[in-house]
C-alpha cells in the first residue's frame, strides 16, 4: 500500500506476477459546478442557428472542396453562427478529417542559403500565418544532411513542403517521389526537378535586365561575377539574362568576362573582380549575382584605383540593405521575398486541393532600383 498521509503513492499489487506497478490517489469530495459552467456549443448548435445542415457546416470550416459549390450568403450566415456562440473547431478532428495538417516545412539546404535567404524565410512565415498555417523550417548542413532528413520525415501528413536547395543533388532526392504521390513540394528557386511546382524570383529577366542597364549607358564591355558550381541553379539564370542582353544588342560576348568564384559575401567580390580585371582590364562596368559581391568588387576596384562609376559601374541583386547605405548606394534588383511566399503558400493551399495537382511554375518579376553605382561608360 502506499504511504498514508501523501496524496500520491505507489506500491506493488500482492500476488501479481512481475509485481506489477500501479499508482493511486486520494480522492476527495469536490463541489458540483456543472450547473455553473455552460455547455460548449457544438456543431449540431452551428447548424442550428444558421440554419443549415451539420453537413454544410463542416464543408465551410474544414474549406473543402464541396464548399466551393455554397453560397457565399450560406457561408456568411455560418461564419456569424460560430462567431456569435463562440464554436471552436478541433484542428486535429479537422486534420483527420482531410488527411493532412495546417503544417508547412521549409527545407533549406546549407546555412549560406540559409542566411541569404533569410528575408523570403520570414515572409514564408508570415504569409503562412495568414492562412492559419504553422511553419516549421529545417536547415540541412550540406545534401547528404538534406537527404536524411527527408527520408526520416513523415511529410504524407504536412500540408506541403517549401524548397531551398541550390545543389544538383535535388535531382536525385527523395522530394520527386513524395511529390509524384500528391503531396504539394514548391521549389523556391528556378530549375526544379520534373514534377515539382516552382515558385520565384524570375532572376534570367534580371540578368537581361541588369545588363540591358549598362548597355544603354553606353558600356560595350560589361564582366559577370557569379557562382556556377555551388550556386548553379540561381546562378546560371542570371548568367542567361545577362547572354541574351548582349546578344539583342549586337554585342560579342566574351568567355572571359565571366568570373567564376567559390567564396561567399565580400570576399568572392574582392578576388572576383582582381581575377577579372587581371585577364580583361578594359571591363567598364559589371553585373554580379548578389550584393554582397558587388560591395566586395566596389571595394576591390578602389583598392585598384578605378572609381565607381566613373571607371566602373556595378549592378548587384537582392537589395540589401549594406547596398543602400553603401557610398555609392548600389543600383540593385529588389527581392520580391513577401510575392514570391505569398504565392508559394497559395500554390500550397491549392495543389492540397486538387484531386490530381499539376506542377506549375510561377516566375516573379523583380524591379531594378537605379542608384549610384552605375552611370556613362568612361569615354
Amino acid at each position: 500500500m502506499g504511504k498514508r498521509g501523501d496524496d500520491f503513492g505507489e506500491g506493488s499489487r500482492p500476488g501479481v506476477p512481475g509485481g506489477l506497478t500501479f499508482a493511486f490517489r486520494r480522492v476527495f469530495p469536490t463541489p458540483n459546478v456543472s450547473a455553473s459552467i455552460p455547455p460548449r456549443p457544438t456543431i449540431k448548435d452551428v447548424a442550428r442557428a444558421a440554419n443549415v445542415s451539420q453537413s454544410t457546416v463542416s464543408y465551410i470550416l474544414n474549406d473543402t472542396r464541396a464548399a466551393q459549390r455554397i453560397s457565399p450568403e450560406t457561408k456568411r450566415r455560418v461564419w456569424n453562427a460560430v462567431e456569435q456562440l463562440g464554436y471552436k473547431f478541433n484542428p486535429i478532428g479537422r486534420a483527420l478529417q482531410r488527411g493532412y495538417t495546417s503544417e508547412v516545412t521549409l527545407l533549406i539546404v546549407t546555412w549560406n542559403l540559409a542566411t541569404s535567404h533569410a528575408a523570403t524565410a520570414m515572409a514564408i512565415s508570415r504569409a503562412a500565418a495568414r492562412h492559419d498555417m504553422n511553419l516549421n523550417v529545417h536547415v540541412a548542413d550540406d545534401d547528404t544532411g538534406a537527404e536524411r532528413f527527408i527520408r526520416r520525415s513523415s511529410f504524407h501528413s504536412l500540408g506541403g513542403v517549401l524548397v531551398l536547395w541550390d545543389s544538383p543533388a535535388f535531382e536525385e532526392s527523395s522530394l520527386r517521389t513524395i511529390a509524384r504521390e500528391g503531396v504539394p513540394i514548391i521549389d523556391l528557386l528556378p530549375g526544379s526537378p520534373d514534377g515539382i511546382s516552382v515558385v520565384t524570383a524570375d532572376r534570367e529577366h534580371a540578368g537581361h535586365q541588369g545588363t540591358r542597364h549598362l548597355i544603354e549607358l553606353g558600356h560595350r564591355r560589361i564582366g559577370f561575377i557569379g557562382d556556377t558550381l555551388s550556386r548553379p541553379k540561381t546562378t546560371l539564370r542570371k548568367l542567361a539574362g545577362y547572354q541574351s542582353a548582349l546578344n539583342r544588342s549586337g554585342l560579342s560576348f566574351s568567355p572571359g568576362w565571366i568570373q567564376d568564384v567559390t567564396e561567399f559575401g565580400f570576399e568572392a567580390g574582392r578576388s572576383g573582380l582582381q581575377q577579372l580585371l587581371k585577364r580583361e582590364p578594359t571591363i567598364t562596368a559589371l553585373f554580379c549575382i548578389n550584393d554582397r559581391i558587388a560591395l566586395g568588387a566596389i571595394e576591390a576596384a578602389k583598392d585598384l584605383g578605378r572609381a565607381c562609376p566613373g571607371d566602373l559601374s556595378v549592378v548587384g541583386f537582392g537589395d540589401s540593405p549594406e547596398g543602400n547605405h553603401w557610398r555609392p548606394r548600389l543600383t540593385t534588383f529588389e527581392l520580391s521575398s513577401d510575392r514570391v511566399a505569398a504565392n508559394a503558400i497559395q500554390l500550397v493551399l491549392e495543389q492540397r486541393k486538387a484531386e490530381t495537382p499539376e506542377p506549375k511554375t510561377v516566375l516573379i518579376p523583380e524591379e531594378l532600383i537605379i542608384r549610384e553605382s552605375t552611370g556613362p561608360a568612361p569615354s
